[in-house]
C-alpha cells in the first residue's frame, strides 16, 4: 500500500513538474500573440514591453538549463527536436525522459520485486520520449525527400522561365508543401539576412537530414564555381533523385519475404511462450520459479535480440 502511494505521489510530482516547463515555455508566445492582437487593435503601448532577443534557454528552468549545459546534451536535443519539427524545448524533453526512467523503475520493481528485472524496464521505458522524437525525425525527413524532387522541378521551371536562382528558390519556398517550404524558407531568410550563399545552403544540409539535398547542394556550388546549365544540372540531379526512389522501391519489394520471415521467426516465440502461459500455467510456471528455467529465458532473449539485429542489417540495403 505504501508502494502504491509512492508510486502516485511521484506521477503527481512528475506531472506537475512537467506542466510547469511546458507552461512557462509557452508563455512567451502567448505574450508575444497578445502584443501582436494589441497593436492591430491600436493599444501597443498599453502591453508590457518584451525582450526580441533569441531565448537561447534550454529549459525555462534555471537548474535543469545549466545541467544540460554541463552535459553539452542541450544542443543535441535542441537540433534533434528542430528536425523533428516538434516546438517543445530540450527540457522538456529530459524530463519527460527522466519521468519515463523513473516510472519504469518503479513499474518493474512493483511488478517483480526484483533489482534486475526493475532495471530492465527502467532502460526500456526511459528512452521511449527520445525514440519517439527519432521517429517524427525520421517521418519529416522521409516526407522531404518525398517532395523534393517535386521542389527541384518548380526550381528547374523557375529557371527556365528566366528568373534568377533567388527569385526561383522563392518560389520553391512559397509553391512547395512542409517541410520543404519551410526549410527553404529559412534559407531564403539567411541569405536577406546577409548570410553567404554558400555558409546558408551549408546550413541547409545541416537542417535537413536527407542525402538528395546534399546531392542539391553540392550541384549548385560547384555550379556557381565553375559555371554551366545550372537548370540542366538541376533536371539531371531530380532525375538521379528519382531513379534511387525507384531502386529503393524494388530493394523493399525484393527484401519483403526476408522481413516477413523475420518477424515471424521473432514473434513466434513469444506468442507460443504467452499461449502456453495462459492456456497452461502450471506447465509453464517451472520455467518462471525455477532458476533454471529464467536462465533459459534471458538466454532465449539474448538470442532473439541477436537474432532481430542481424535481419535488420541483412534487409537494410542502402542506395
Amino acid at each position: 500500500m505504501n508502494l502504491a502511494f509512492s508510486i502516485l505521489l511521484f506521477f503527481a510530482v512528475a506531472l506537475f513538474i512537467v506542466g510547469l516547463g511546458l507552461e512557462q515555455s509557452g508563455a512567451g508566445a502567448r505574450t508575444l500573440a497578445a502584443r501582436l492582437r494589441g497593436i492591430g487593435r491600436g493599444h501597443a503601448a498599453d502591453l508590457p514591453r518584451v525582450s526580441a532577443e533569441r531565448d537561447f534557454r534550454y529549459s525555462t528552468l534555471p537548474w535543469l538549463d545549466r545541467v544540460l549545459r554541463g552535459l553539452n546534451a542541450g544542443q543535441h536535443l535542441e537540433f534533434l527536436l528542430y528536425q523533428a519539427g516538434m516546438s517543445m524545448r530540450a527540457g522538456v524533453l529530459s524530463l519527460l525522459m527522466a519521468v519515463g526512467v523513473v516510472s519504469g523503475y518503479l513499474v518493474g520493481l512493483l511488478v517483480s520485486h526484483h533489482l534486475l528485472p526493475a532495471l530492465v524496464c527502467m532502460l526500456i521505458v526511459g528512452p521511449i520520449p527520445y525514440v519517439y522524437v527519432r521517429y517524427r525525425k525520421y517521418k519529416r525527413m522521409k516526407t522531404f525527400a518525398r517532395e523534393f524532387p517535386d521542389a527541384l522541378d518548380l526550381l528547374v521551371s523557375g529557371l527556365r522561365a528566366g528568373l534568377s536562382f533567388s527569385a526561383a528558390l522563392q518560389i520553391v519556398a512559397e509553391e512547395s508543401p512542409d517541410p520543404v517550404r519551410g526549410e527553404f524558407a529559412v534559407l531564403i531568410e539567411e541569405q536577406a539576412l546577409g548570410l553567404d550563399f554558400r555558409e546558408a545552403m551549408t546550413n541547409l544540409t545541416q537542417r535537413v537530414d536527407v542525402l538528395d539535398l546534399r546531392f542539391f547542394v553540392t550541384a549548385v556550388l560547384l555550379q556557381r564555381e565553375t559555371g554551366g546549365n545550372l537548370a540542366e544540372v538541376l533536371s539531371n540531379t531530380a532525375t538521379l533523385i528519382r531513379e534511387r526512389f525507384r531502386v529503393l522501391g524494388d530493394i523493399q519489394t525484393f527484401t519483403a519475404q526476408g522481413k516477413l520471415t523475420g518477424a515471424i521467426l521473432v514473434c513466434l516465440p513469444i506468442g507460443v511462450g504467452l499461449m502456453t502461459a495462459m492456456v497452461a500455467p502450471d506447465y509453464f510456471r517451472p520455467m518462471i520459479e525455477s532458476h533454471g528455467g529464467r536462465v533459459a529465458l534471458w538466454w532465449a532473449a539474448s538470442m532473439q535480440l541477436l537474432g532481430i539485429l542481424a535481419i535488420i542489417r541483412i534487409v537494410n540495403i542502402r542506395v
